[in-house]
């Protein structure tokens, strides 16, 4: 539209002026009856001007033209600044995006390589923790088991102390059961000989002598008797020691079993605390 409004503000006036002129030939011609050459004179002027006004017309049009063409220039060179300076904002924000993206990025493998760090830092922690309790427990399965041991140690030198006396009892009871055969025996031998003595003395004096019958039978009777005698004290010797070695067997049993109870009862105490 600049470019057109030059172009008609130009031409009026000289549109005007022609017609003007051709206006002024035919007044001058109709008022004075004008001759042939006035007429063409006038025709030429027309034409001339006519000419002048196309001329102009032509040189506004190209005027106008040339401005639209320079209008529509800017606008291209508008839309392209446009277009560039939208890309070059595009591209902007694109690598602030990337900048961003990159830096959120870095955070990130910083944020993961802390959490490892934290991560490794506490399963080294948990395996010193769990190294040291399973030290610990070592340490008080150790400590339990050896208090364990020793009071079985200290029961087991108890019962043999206790079986030491127990055995030196039953060799001193042996020992005076022995002597005390012995010493019956030998109370025995001598009774013996001496009822054997006396009897032949009697036969004698009523004179039977010891091989007679009836004399060998008294003397045999003597000896059968006393040999009776012998054999229950060795009947009653031999119960007796029998239940001296009893006692001492008993006492023996009692303390395997009282051992054996201990242990069970030490290894149930063990594995309830420790498992």
């Amino acid at each position: 539209m600049g470019g057109i409004t030059p172009l008609v503000t130009t031409a009026l006036p000289l549109a005007n002026s022609v017609i003007g002129t051709v206006r002024n030939a035919g007044a001058g011609q109709s008022s004075t009856g004008g001759t042939a050459a006035q007429q063409a004179a006038a025709q030429q002027a027309a034409q001339q001007a006519a000419a002048e006004l196309e001329y102009r017309r032509q040189q506004d049009a190209a005027q106008a033209a040339a401005a639209q063409a320079a209008l529509e220039q800017k606008y291209r060179e508008e839309a392209a600044a446009a277009e560039r300076s939208a890309q070059s904002a595009a591209a902007s924000r694109q690598q602030q995006a990337q900048l961003e993206a990159e830096a959120q990025a870095r955070q990130w493998a910083h944020d993961a390589e802390l959490r490892q760090q934290e991560q490794e830092l506490q399963r080294q922690k948990d395996e010193a923790a769990a190294t040291a309790a399973a030290a610990a427990r070592a340490r008080e399965m150790d400590d339990f088991r050896s208090a364990q041991e020793q009071t079985l140690a200290q029961l087991r030198a108890s019962q043999e102390a206790a079986v030491g006396v127990k055995e030196a009892e039953a060799r001193s009871q042996l020992a005076q059961l022995t002597a005390a055969a012995d010493a019956a025996e030998q109370r025995r031998l001598a009774a013996l000989r001496q009822a054997v003595s006396k009897t032949r003395a009697g036969l004698g004096a009523r004179g039977v002598t010891g091989q007679d019958g009836s004399g060998e039978a008294i003397l045999l009777g003597l000896t059968n008797t006393s040999e009776t005698e012998r054999k229950d004290a060795q009947a009653t010797d031999q119960l007796k020691r029998a239940a001296i070695q009893q006692s001492l067997d008993e006492a023996k049993r009692r303390n395997l079993l009282e051992l054996s109870q201990l242990a069970d009862r030490q290894r149930l105490e063990y594995m309830s605390k420790f498992f």
